[in-house]
């Protein structure tokens, strides 16, 4: 009877292992699954998706540091261009603004050119990011550096750029000195994942070339990463 009993025990303790095991591999198997998923969605090049985010808005808030207000940061909607036209292919990642001396930004700008520029994939409307504006999945991006006059060999160009996806501009009073800038940017950053900001190097930003594509829907421009392809 011991013996029995004792053959018992070990019976039902190697059957308690065993499930055991198959608990923990089926734990294992459940999180290999969810890397994968998680893996399947990651996101793209932060250049692309920077180059991206300017080209698909036409406008940014543009913060400076502030002369009527003694220094503290002030910050203001502006319209921008990144290139001629609304093409993909146009685009250049260059940021050029129209502005006049009689706003406070130009007026800023002219004491100290320092200044950020911020964008956020909730411009694009309501429902635009599915999540709060907040989450990294709504991609946010900030430039800083900073923004100075165009120079005149380049002057033209730049008004070509804002007036053909901004035409009201060409009719704004010609006695209030409006004139294109041009962001320099030194620093750029895109939270555009979970997992913390990335930090893009300047030419790196500027190396991406993007390209058309005959959808132009704007959710899944956004959704789908792999929506524009870097030419090599």
């Amino acid at each position: 009877m011991k013996k029995n009993a004792t053959t018992l025990h070990l019976l039902l303790t190697a059957l308690l292992v065993l499930l055991a095991c198959s608990a923990c591999d089926a734990r294992r198997s459940y999180m290999r699954h969810s890397v994968m998923i998680l893996s399947s969605v990651t996101p793209s090049t932060a250049a692309l998706h920077a180059r991206q985010l300017v080209h698909e808005n036409e406008w940014g808030t543009l913060a400076t540091i502030s002369k009527q207000f003694n220094g503290v940061p002030f910050a203001n909607i502006v319209s921008y261009s990144d290139g001629v036209g609304d093409s993909a292919e146009a685009a250049t990642g260059e940021m050029f603004f129209y502005l006049t001396p009689m706003d406070s930004t130009a007026s800023d700008l002219a004491v100290n050119p320092s200044a950020s520029v911020s964008i956020s994939m909730a411009q694009g409307g309501k429902g635009a990011c599915k999540m709060d504006v907040e989450d990294p999945t709504c991609w946010k991006l900030s430039f800083t550096g900073t923004v100075v006059p165009v120079p005149a060999d380049k002057e033209e160009y730049a008004k070509k750029a804002l007036f053909s996806k901004h035409p009201q501009m060409k009719y704004w009073p010609s006695d209030h000195g409006f004139k294109p800038y041009v962001l320099k940017p030194e620093n750029i950053v895109l939270l555009d994942y979970y997992g913390g900001a990335k930090h893009i190097p300047v030419d790196e930003y500027y190396s991406v070339k993007l390209s058309d594509e005959s959808d132009d829907d704007m959710e899944q421009r956004f959704r789908i990463p792999e929506y524009y392809r870097i030419k090599h």
